[in-house]
């Protein structure tokens, strides 16, 4: 048994965090069938990166603007339970298919709108990209420091919060719908869940003192919660949390003479010298590889890492014991190991039901099922209302 199993999604989404949004839903047991224009999600053109957010669904491939497409989109939601987009706040007005319209038809619909900068405000018609919101909600600054440059994530952190809210507010208004038979609008926006991941440094009150993350040489906050250098180049990062771990830590290090230093004694004191306790500690750290760091570091109880590139996390062999990855075979790409299913579950599991669908793979299956006979279904492909892909053999 999976949670959504008879749930179904419309997915309008594209790029990462409206298709990631589905995805999660999808892999929950939800039938999710993702719509694409002609020309289809450009995330295609990124190859693992569509994989990543796109596995388990059904795809159909039409052009919305013409009538007989949005007629036949109109058949889907009826037959629906959640519809989710993540365009422009407006763009979905002017075809006919906001929630104020979609609603009409179909009352009881769930209607996701995974958004940059929300439905209301200066900014709400504006491109939301993940680079441009860790710029203005303050991640770029925080992470950096005061005083010094900001810092880009790498990681599209903000399109991948986003959607967990997003999934997250459609369940539960799956929940409410089941007490209540009325469907709802919900909302996520990037901005909203990049100020979640920072809800430390938005708490506001008078007094406050705010502490930034960047510390030196954007290595960690502190010298005692970093990344080091080891002598093979490679990286470990430590977490003396406690006291215990930091007497742990110069014990293991042999630096006992740390201890009773007075620049060093107290949490605090570390803090104010934090630029010399971390050259003190680069130069030790570079003397041991970085397995033998580990190693001693863990018997000692001292929270710490060896850092791994993404190669290293796919032959991680605790990962596999805890099924963080799954399998799949692609259609384009051959053999796929991707991540799993997310949570996991006593009594009920996650599922990956297909591959990522090629542009229209599914287009005359689903035809099919809202009623559309083979005859109609051709005449719409020679119209160019819909497309079907060509599916290897």
């Amino acid at each position: 048994m999976h949670p959504l199993d008879g749930i179904t999604v419309v997915d309008f989404t594209t790029m990462i965090n409206g298709p990631y949004t589905t995805m999660l839903l999808s892999d929950m047991g939800a039938e999710v069938i993702k719509v694409e224009p002609p020309d289809g999600d450009s995330w295609r053109a990124v190859g693992g990166g569509f994989i990543a957010c796109n596995r388990g669904k059904r795809g159909i491939c039409l052009d919305l603007k013409k009538d007989e497409a949005r007629e036949i989109i109109y058949k889907l939601i009826e037959r629906s339970d959640v519809l989710v987009e993540n365009a422009r706040w407006g763009v979905w007005h002017r075809l006919g298919l906001d929630y104020e319209s979609v609603v009409k038809k179909k009352p009881d619909l769930i209607y996701v709108s995974v958004l940059g900068h929300g439905s209301s405000g200066p900014l709400s018609a504006t491109p939301g990209y993940d680079p441009l919101l860790q710029t203005r909600s303050g991640q770029s600054v925080g992470q950096g420091g005061i005083g010094k440059p900001p810092v880009f994530h790498a990681i599209a952190i903000n399109d991948m919060a986003t959607p967990m809210l997003g999934a997250y507010g459609a369940v539960l208004a799956l929940l409410a719908r089941a007490r209540t038979g009325k469907g709802q609008h919900v909302e996520s926006s990037l901005t909203n869940a990049s100020i979640a991941l920072q809800s430390g440094d938005f708490i506001d009150y008078a007094g406050m003192e705010r502490k930034y993350r960047g510390g030196t040489g954007m290595k960690g906050p502190s010298a005692t919660h970093r990344l080091y250098e080891a002598g093979d180049k490679r990286w470990i990062c430590i977490m003396c949390y406690q006291d215990e771990h930091w007497d742990s830590l110069c014990k293991v290090l042999g630096q006992e003479v740390l201890l009773s230093d007075p620049r060093f004694e107290t949490e605090e004191k570390r803090q104010e010298n934090d630029e010399a306790l971390v050259e003190i500690l680069r130069g030790v750290f570079r003397g041991k590889s970085s397995s033998e760091w580990v190693a001693a570091l863990s018997q000692a109880n001292v929270p710490s890492a060896l850092g791994q590139s993404a190669e290293d996390v796919l032959q991680d062999k605790h990962c596999d014991e805890n099924d963080y990855f799954a399998k799949l075979h692609d259609l384009e790409f051959g053999p796929v190991r991707l991540p799993g299913v997310g949570p996991q579950f006593s009594d009920m599991s996650g599922v990956i039901r297909r591959a990522v669908p090629m542009l229209g793979q599914h287009t005359e299956e689903v035809l099919t099922e809202l009623g559309y006979s083979e005859e109609n279904i051709n005449d719409l492909k020679e119209k160019r209302i819909v497309f079907q892909a060509d599916i290897p053999q």
